[in-house]
This record gives C-alpha cells, structure tokens and sequence, in this order.
C-alpha cells in the first residue's frame, strides 16, 4: 500500500525508543495492541502493525524504534482541469480536487466552475485565480476535513498548484472565443482523431518493448494476476499501478506464489513514468468481454 521504509526515514524526528526484552521487530503485536500487517523481511527492515486509526512502524536503529503514522493524515489530493464533457452537470470547463486516502478507505471531490470575465480574470467557482483565497472546501464525507495538515495541503493545492493550470485555461477560452461555442472536445476533424490514436499507438508499442526489457516473465505474469480485477476508467487513474500490486501482494502473498523477489518488483514499477504505466496496463489488462452477437 505505501512505501513503508521512506515513511520510515521521512518522519525520522518523530520515532521513540521501546523498551523490550528481545530485537525482534516481528514480535511486537501484544506490546502495542495492534496487529502485524507486514513483517520485517531482515534485520534493518521495517516492520508494520496497524490499529484502528494508525500504522506503528518498527525498525531497528540504534535500538528498536517506533513510529506512529494516523491513517487520516496518509492522503493524497490530486488537481485536474476537466475540458470534456464527462457526464457532470457542470457547464466546460471545470476544475476537480480529488481526496483519496486508501488507508481510510475514503475519498471524496469538489469541482468548480471556471470562468473569464470581460476583465480577462479567471474565476473558479467564486473566487479570481489571483486572489489565492480558496473557496468553501467543506469535504464533510471525510472524517479528516478538519485537520490542520489536511487543510493546509488543500491551501497549497489551491495557491501554488493551480495557477499552473492558466495556460491551459486560457487556450481554452481562446479557443472557444475563435469557434463561437464550448465544444464538447477540440481534437479536430476525423483525419486528426486517426493521428493522435496512431501517435497513441507508437507511444505504447516502443514502451512496451522497453518493459519487455525491464521485466522477469514472473513478473509480469504477477502483475497481470493483479490487473485482472483493476479498472482503470478514466486515464488519470492509470498512475501508480504499483499500489494495486503491493495490496495484492500484501493479501494474496504473490511474491511467494510467483517465486520472485517482491520488493524488487515494487521498486521497478515505482520508477515507471506515466506512458510506461499506460503501456503495462494495455499489455496486461485482459480484452473486455463482447457480446455473442458481436
């Protein structure tokens, strides 16, 4: 689920000592409460136990320590402008902020509208893209909405993120004002939809021969197990394949199953860039199911 051993040098300021009789990080469970999700695979690995509300890291250095993660605080916001239409009932374009926290099991959207005034500024929802106030956020469906880094990573998504999203913004207004209407797409006549799928195309058959390169058959056999049961809908979802494969591996126990070394395989996946991640995806995912008919 999480790259645990970067957690682990992330928060070194916050780790405390624990007193016990032994230098097993494995054996922690009656001490703590909590139950081991993730044993320590060797001596300077990170062992991980999960309660209600928290993960407790244990590791050892210069004695056993542990770290205490809230499960609320392990969120990740991401920002898009939507400039097709997705089946929303919000006039184009619009912005979303997505939440998702796979520790809680939570996520939640906002979207606001964006406009340009006669002025030339741009509003989303009811605040100017250069004030840098942020609009009422509320986000009452997570159970975190109200916690200080939460919010403050919101105040950063707002004022520090989003003004990069101008320059799409913009052409997207220009482009409108030069056609006369908000089409639902700008890609062109027919000829230009063949190309960019043709350039699609391209794009993933050279990755995918990189990732012939990169990857053990085992390997790519395990990760095909795992997208059996993975959707990826819209293209945004399509990053960090490699979470998908850890909560399986966690699970389901794959590395063993398939005889290969786990950990390496996360540490490939992890380096992937988004068009590689697209062209595993294609590669691996099964063929939807057609009708008889067809």
């Amino acid at each position: 689920m999480y790259d645990w051993d970067a957690l682990w040098h992330e928060h070194e300021g916050y780790r405390t000592g624990f007193d016990v009789q032994h230098n097993d990080a494995n054996q922690l469970a009656d001490e703590l409460s909590a139950k081991l999700t993730k044993p320590a695979q060797h001596p300077t690995d990170v062992a991980v136990y999960e309660t209600a509300d928290r993960f407790i890291l244990a590791g050892h250095a210069d004695g056993l320590q542990l770290l205490e993660v809230f499960k609320h605080g392990l969120f990740d916001i991401t920002l898009r402008l939507v400039s097709e239409d997705e089946g929303q009932p919000l006039p184009l374009p619009y912005v979303e902020i997505h939440v998702d926290n796979l520790a809680t099991e939570e996520q939640a959207v906002w979207r606001g509208v964006v406009r340009r005034d006669e002025e030339g500024r741009i509003w989303i929802d009811s605040r100017t893209l250069d004030e840098q106030v942020m609009p009422a956020m509320p986000f009452d469906e997570l159970s975190f909405t109200d916690n200080a880094r939460f919010r403050d990573a919101l105040h950063r998504v707002w004022n520090e993120d989003l003004p990069t999203l101008r320059p799409l913004i913009e052409a997207w207004f220009d482009h409108s004002a030069l056609t006369g209407a908000a089409e639902t797409h700008h890609y062109g006549d027919e000829s230009r939809v063949q190309q960019i799928c043709d350039r699609y195309a391209e794009i993933v058959r050279r990755e995918q021969a990189t990732l012939s390169r990169l990857f053990a058959d085992a390997e790519l056999q395990l990760i095909a197990h795992v997208l059996q049961n993975v959707r990826f809908e819209e293209a945004a979802s399509c990053r960090g394949v490699w979470l998908a494969v850890e909560a399986c591996m966690i699970d389901e126990e794959l590395d063993q199953h398939f005889k290969l070394d786990g950990e390496a395989l996360l540490g490939k996946m992890k380096t992937l860039s988004y068009a590689q991640e697209v062209a595993l995806i294609e590669a691996l995912s099964p063929l939807p199911a057609t009708s008889a008919a067809e």
